[in-house]
């Protein structure tokens, strides 16, 4: 569609070329999502969270392919107890109303126990409805429902999406077979991504099983003497937590610092003048990764902003395949590992690790994925400002544990079998999104 006419009559309150494109392809299809669901509710709201509990996700929890597992809260309501109307079961689309509005997930089997909150809306099709969930899942992540969503806000200071508005949105529907291949898709990248969770769990699992008799209980208070201070005069600094475990894996394993087995670097601060978002953007454009979008040990194929592709070829950091990526501002400690498929700016507020040798990565991947990094990052966390920050010059000091070498054998095999899973959904995920605006955008 090269041109196309816009009568006065049709005009709303925007001038967004691409809305009024998406529009004219929309209004020849009378399906909307209202007339597909059978129920549509938020979540609850709890403020008191637990360390223990149920799942208890919110809008900042929800990616366009996923629910983040890493991040939600958890509260000690029990799923039986919550209302059956607010329950969420497998084949549910969940959509953020406020934040980031119009962020669609489809539940999946591992999350389908969790809780959702108030900034949440939870769409449940009929059970004759003429499309999938997973068909509508991917036709509101595309630029076509994207761009409806966006036309529905309301609101000035926190503008967001209300259940009339997100009924009246159009869902085009596409031949069976075009929708067969969708759900297949989907269905496929779905069960992708449950299973290299699974295997990164086992990962984790080996190494707990290893490392965990050296695991110091939490203590509510605790003394220092003024031989034992060092540079640092953050009280975290000498938790015992933190210290002792750290000093009981050292004394049980050889380890090596993490500085002489890897370089060390960080992402690039672009400016935010220079953010687009995904309906800003151009095909050419790359995806900008914060500390927000690594969501279940992955960089996220659909983050909130995105910058010029010539941005990222001046761009000193070379992100290659095996590399670790690990937050040091705000949320520290947070890891991804990188695939051949992401191809992306990392933000300032991430550092990468690139290991001497690209065989060690898994292991080095799971080790910073474990307390065992964690700890020690947490350890030399300062607040600056009122952001939290890891100085990328104290990372060379983690203490990387070696492991007998079955262990670690058996620990890169089942991160290798995770990566390549989530490399296989990324394609899938990118194909079904492809074919819905393909044929719908350039017809």
């Amino acid at each position: 569609m090269l041109s196309f006419k816009v009568h006065s009559n049709e005009m709303e309150d925007r001038l967004l070329v691409p809305f009024y494109q998406v529009m004219k392809i929309t209004k020849k299809y009378p399906t909307t999502v209202g007339s597909l669901s059978e129920q549509i509710t938020n979540g609850i709201d709890i403020r008191k969270y637990k360390q223990e509990g149920t799942l208890y996700l919110r809008a900042s929890d929800i990616k366009r392919c996923q629910v983040d597992l890493n991040s939600p809260k958890r509260v000690s309501l029990k799923i039986e107890d919550v209302p059956k109307k607010i329950r969420i079961k497998e084949g549910d689309i969940l959509i953020t109303r406020k934040g980031t509005v119009g962020i669609t997930s489809i539940v999946s089997t591992d999350c389908k126990n969790s809780i959702i909150g108030t900034e949440i809306i939870k769409v449940r099709l009929k059970h004759d409805a003429p499309v999938s969930p997973e068909y509508l899942y991917t036709l509101l992540n595309s630029k076509i429902g994207i761009l409806q969503v966006h036309s529905k806000l309301t609101g000035t200071l926190s503008r967001g999406i209300n259940h009339p508005s997100l009924k009246t949105i159009k869902i085009p529907i596409l031949s069976p077979k075009e929708q067969k291949q969708i759900e297949g898709w989907v269905k496929e990248a779905k069960e992708k991504h449950t299973k290299s969770i699974e295997y990164l769990n086992k990962a984790f699992s080996l190494v707990l099983e290893e490392i965990n008799s050296c695991l110091t209980k939490e203590v509510d208070h605790y003394k220092i003497t003024s031989k034992d201070l060092e540079d640092m005069l953050t009280p975290k600094f000498y938790y015992p937590k933190y210290v002792k475990t750290i000093d009981k894996i050292k004394k049980k394993f050889k380890t090596q610092r993490l500085g002489d087995i890897a370089d060390i670097d960080k992402g690039e601060e672009v400016g935010s003048e220079n953010y687009r978002t995904y309906l800003d953007k151009v095909d050419s454009d790359v995806p900008f990764i914060r500390t927000s979008d690594l969501p279940n040990y992955e960089i996220d194929d659909y983050p909130d902003y995105y910058v010029d592709e010539g941005i990222y070829e001046k761009t000193v950091l070379n992100l290659e395949k095996g590399d670790i990526i690990f937050s040091k501002d705000g949320r520290v400690g947070l890891t991804a590992m990188s695939m051949d498929v992401d191809k992306c700016i990392l933000a300032s507020g991430l550092s990468v690790v690139k290991p001497h040798n690209k065989e060690d990565a898994p292991y080095i991947f799971a080790m910073l994925s474990s307390f065992v990094g964690k700890f020690q990052a947490l350890q030399r966390t300062v607040v600056s400002s009122t952001l939290p920050h890891f100085n990328i010059e104290k990372m060379a000091d983690i203490e990387i544990p070696i492991l007998e070498g079955k262990i670690v054998i058996k620990i890169k095999e089942n991160v290798n079998k995770a990566f390549e899973l989530k490399r296989e959904k990324k394609l899938l995920i990118r194909k079904a999104k492809a074919l819905i605006e393909n044929v719908l955008l350039e017809s």
